[in-house]
């Protein structure tokens, strides 16, 4: 297996493989943001800590990133860099999903999701923001309270349409290689969320 190239937070100096930092490139309408790594140009990277990106951000905090880019350019403004990294992150969780449906690593409504993680445990379970609490509450029941892998994302029209349904409240992806990008995927949206 081909090992994945290491790239350093501008912030920090922290070093992490490829898919573990953020990419930022200079565009013709400044610093944007190259959440799938395939925009051509000079890069520069950050942790997706909020201590990484709120130093980057600063009044000042473009000098790094002025140095990464060898250019001269302004940090980008805050309110507009953790939203548009949010919709970023949210599109590749979708993304994500609809992979594991048409792998057959999804399993989606109440019985089918929780028959599924009881079957094959340690997968990731994604329910809607809009879920009943009466079915939150029997779903942590049957699960023993083991929330370690449950992740709010969406309401259930949105859940459903990426994985092509109806509106579905509960979707359960088995353990995979897909299952821990997706998780690794929702912690950073939670992560940004809070920013």
């Amino acid at each position: 297996m081909k090992a994945q190239p290491e790239r350093t937070c501008i912030a920090c100096r922290r070093k992490g493989k490829k898919g573990e930092l953020v990419r930022m490139t200079d565009s013709p309408a400044g610093v944007i943001i190259d959440y799938t790594e395939k925009l051509p140009g000079r890069g520069a990277y950050i942790c997706p800590e909020k201590e990484c990106i709120e130093k980057l951000l600063k009044p000042g905090g473009g000098g790094a990133l002025s140095r990464a880019l060898k250019r001269d350019v302004a940090p980008p403004v805050r309110e507009v860099f953790y939203e548009e990294l949010y919709g970023k992150i949210k599109r590749k969780v979708s993304a994500l999903l609809g992979m594991a449906r048409k792998a057959g690593l999804a399993e989606y409504g109440f019985d089918a999701a929780l028959g599924a993680a009881r079957k094959t445990p340690g997968g990731v379970m994604v329910v809607s923001d809009d879920l009943a609490e009466n079915s939150r509450r029997r779903l942590l029941e049957k699960l023993n309270g083991d929330v370690s892998l449950i992740y709010n994302f969406s309401d259930k029209e949105a859940l459903g349409a990426v994985i092509g349904s109806a509106p579905v409240g509960i979707i359960y992806v088995k353990p995979s290689d897909l299952s821990r990008s997706l998780a690794r995927e929702m912690a950073l949206l939670l992560k940004v969320s809070r920013g």
